[in-house]
């Protein structure tokens, strides 16, 4: 009888101890796995200025409240590209990066490309008042305790990273860029096109 009570607590710990494993495994696996990206693709993501990743990293998801009061995950928006832009109001280079982001919104439509812009220290009344005043249209959402921007360590603004319509992040670029190229426009267009086929 006490042979019996030795060998189950064995075996429940040797078959947790290979799960553990098998877990940690298969996690280890599932996030170093290679970035979904072609040696192409790279090359025009670097001729651009946009870092790609050397290893596949979804994108966090996150609950944030936009200028209107409503809130939105990240996740919503999936199946299209996005933009994640962090900006604040008080940030010169991220207004004159803006009206690309605008352009790049207006070209693509919001069907096919998100610009979700995060201010970093913000709240709705201030995001409202300056996405107004310049006349952006893309969704804003307000960062007031900076909580999204630690998710994603952002150190220093402007930066927007790219994420493809499966929620991973592709690029990474730090400072000014021409959201609106035609070769950034053509590159996304062509993903969705044969990622619907």
């Amino acid at each position: 009888m006490s042979s019996k009570k030795l060998i189950l607590p064995k075996i429940f710990r040797y078959s947790l101890i290979l799960f553990l494993s098998l877990f940690a495994f298969a996690s280890a696996t599932a996030h170093s796995k290679k970035a979904d990206l072609t040696d192409e693709d790279r090359k025009l993501l670097k001729s651009l200025r946009i870092t790609p990743p050397s290893i596949w990293i979804e994108a966090h998801d996150f609950t944030g409240e936009l200028k209107d009061g409503s809130t939105i995950n990240l996740k919503d928006y999936h199946h299209r590209f996005v933009l994640l832009n962090f900006w604040a109001t008080w940030c010169v280079p991220c207004l004159k990066e803006m009206p690309d982001l605008e352009k790049a919104y207006q070209q693509m439509g919001s069907k096919k490309l998100i610009v979700l812009a995060v201010g970093m220290g913000e709240d709705k009344s201030s995001i409202s008042k300056f996405a107004e005043k310049h006349g952006f249209t893309f969704p804003m959402v307000a960062d007031t305790k900076l909580e999204i921007a630690r998710l994603y360590g952002v150190q220093n603004i402007p930066i927007t990273y790219l994420i493809n319509p499966e929620g991973v992040i592709i690029g990474r670029a730090l400072g000014i860029r021409d959201w609106a190229s035609p070769e950034l426009i053509e590159f996304m267009d062509s993903k969705l096109e044969s990622g619907s086929e």
